[in-house]
C-alpha cells in the first residue's frame, strides 16, 4: 500500500513538474508578446516614471508638454557608487537628478517634478512608496517605463494601487523584439525580468530601508 501510495505519487510529482515546464518554457518563449503593455493614453491625475533607462525622461515630459497630467512622480533608486570615476574629477550625479534635468530641459516646471523614496531597489519598493505618498485624488495614473517591464509593474501596481486607473505607456525608442532571441538587449530583459517575476511570486521582492 505504501509502495502504491508513493508510487502514484512520484507520477503526479513527475505530471505537475512537466506541466510546468511546459507552461513556463511557453511564458518564456512568448514573453515579447505579452511583457509590453501599450494602453490608450488619456488625460490622468499624475504621471508615475519609473527608474532605471534614461530614455523614459524625456518621452515622459513629451507626455506632460500635451497636456495629460499636471505633475510627474519619480523616485529616488539605489545608486552604485561610481568610484573612482568620481575622484577623476568626473561628473557623478545620482540617476534621479538627471532624470529631473532631462524632465526641466525639456520644458517640464520645477514644482511639476516630485522626487519620492531613497534607495529605492524594485518595483515593488517604488509601489509601496507611492501607496503611501498618492492621495485618494489621484484616482487615473500614466505609467512610463521600458516595453519589457509594463507587465510585472502593472501586476505590483494593480495591487498596491487598487481603485485606480492605471494606463502604461513605453517610450517608442526603446527597442524591445517580440523575437527577443534574435536581439541581445531584448534576450538580457526577458531573462532577467523571468527571474524577477519568480522572486515576486515567491514573496522576495527587493526593499528599501525607508
Amino acid at each position: 500500500m505504501i509502495r502504491r501510495t508513493l508510487k502514484y505519487g512520484l507520477m503526479l510529482w513527475g505530471a505537475v513538474s512537466l506541466l510546468a515546464s511546459i507552461v513556463g518554457g511557453g511564458l518564456v518563449l512568448t514573453a515579447g508578446w505579452w511583457l509590453p503593455v501599450e494602453d490608450a493614453l488619456k488625460p490622468a491625475d499624475a504621471i508615475v516614471l519609473f527608474a532605471g533607462d534614461p530614455r523614459r525622461a524625456p518621452y515622459t515630459a513629451d507626455l506632460y508638454l500635451k497636456g495629460l497630467a499636471p505633475v510627474v512622480y519619480t523616485g529616488r533608486p539605489m545608486n552604485e557608487s561610481q568610484e573612482p570615476l568620481c575622484s577623476l574629477g568626473l561628473p557623478c550625479v545620482p540617476e534621479e537628478e538627471r532624470t529631473r534635468a532631462a524632465l526641466l530641459l525639456k520644458g517640464v516646471p520645477p514644482e511639476a517634478v516630485r522626487l519620492y523614496g531613497h534607495d529605492l531597489m524594485s518595483t515593488v519598493d517604488e509601489g509601496e512608496h507611492l501607496a503611501r505618498l498618492l492621495g485618494p485624488e489621484v484616482k487615473t495614473i500614466i505609467v512610463v517605463t521600458s516595453p519589457y517591464h509594463c507587465r510585472r509593474a502593472k501586476l505590483i501596481l494593480s495591487r498596491l494601487l487598487p481603485g485606480r486607473e492605471l494606463l502604461f505607456t513605453s517610450p517608442p525608442y526603446e527597442r524591445f523584439e517580440r523575437k527577443w532571441w534574435t536581439h541581445q538587449n531584448s534576450a538580457q530583459h526577458v531573462i532577467i525580468e523571468s527571474a524577477k517575476f519568480l522572486f515576486y511570486f515567491a514573496g522576495r521582492p527587493f526593499r528599501s530601508a525607508t
